[in-house]
C-alpha cells in the first residue's frame, strides 16, 4: 500500500493506492486522476438522480432492449451536456458554470412543447428562447471541491423490518 499526501485547500489529504512504483505512477498524476474520477461520479449522479429520477431499474426486459435503453439515456445525457457547452461558449464561461438540473428541466420543457402539434419551423426560435432563459441560471465560479467518501443510506420503497419488542 502506498500513501500519497497532498494539499486540498487548507487541508492535508491522504490517498491510499496499490500503485507502488512512484516513477511509473507519479503522485501528482494519481491526485489529478482522483479528482477527475469524482467529476465522473458527479456525472453518474446526474444520470441516476436527475435524469432517471432515482428509478432503481430500467424498464426494458430483454438484453438488447436494455442496451438500447442505456444508449438512449447516454445520448440524452450527452445532448444536455452539449447544449450546456454551447451556452457556455456563447457566454464565454466554463461549462461547469451552467446548471445541469436547470438545463435538463429547460430541455424537457422544450421537448414537451415540441411534441405537441406545433410548427417545426418554430423550434429554432424556442431553442434560442431556452438558451436566453438558461443564462439566468449561470452558477458562480466553481471553487475547488472535495468529496469525502461517505456511506450513503439506500433509499427504499419498503418499510424497514424491525424486531418486535418482547413483553
Amino acid at each position: 500500500m502506498r500513501a500519497i499526501e497532498y494539499r486540498h485547500g487548507k487541508e492535508t489529504r491522504v490517498l491510499l493506492t496499490s500503485m507502488l512504483d512512484s516513477k511509473r505512477f507519479p503522485a501528482e498524476e494519481i491526485v489529478a486522476l482522483y479528482r477527475e474520477r469524482w467529476e465522473i461520479e458527479l456525472g453518474y449522479g446526474e444520470l441516476k438522480t436527475d435524469m432517471l429520477e432515482r428509478a432503481e431499474t430500467l424498464r426494458s426486459k430483454s438484453p438488447s432492449s436494455v442496451a438500447q435503453e442505456l444508449w438512449g439515456i447516454l445520448i440524452a445525457y450527452n445532448m444536455v451536456r452539449l447544449e450546456m457547452e454551447r451556452i457556455a461558449d456563447e457566454l464565454k464561461v466554463s461549462p461547469l458554470r451552467i446548471s445541469f438540473i436547470e438545463a435538463l428541466r429547460s430541455i424537457r420543457e422544450q421537448w414537451l412543447w415540441a411534441s405537441m402539434t406545433h410548427s417545426p419551423g418554430a423550434i429554432p426560435k424556442r431553442l434560442a428562447t431556452m438558451r436566453d432563459r438558461m443564462r439566468r441560471f449561470l452558477l458562480p465560479d466553481r471553487r475547488e471541491r472535495s468529496y469525502p467518501r461517505v456511506v450513503k443510506i439506500k433509499m427504499s420503497n419498503y418499510a424497514r423490518k424491525r424486531p418486535r419488542p418482547t413483553k
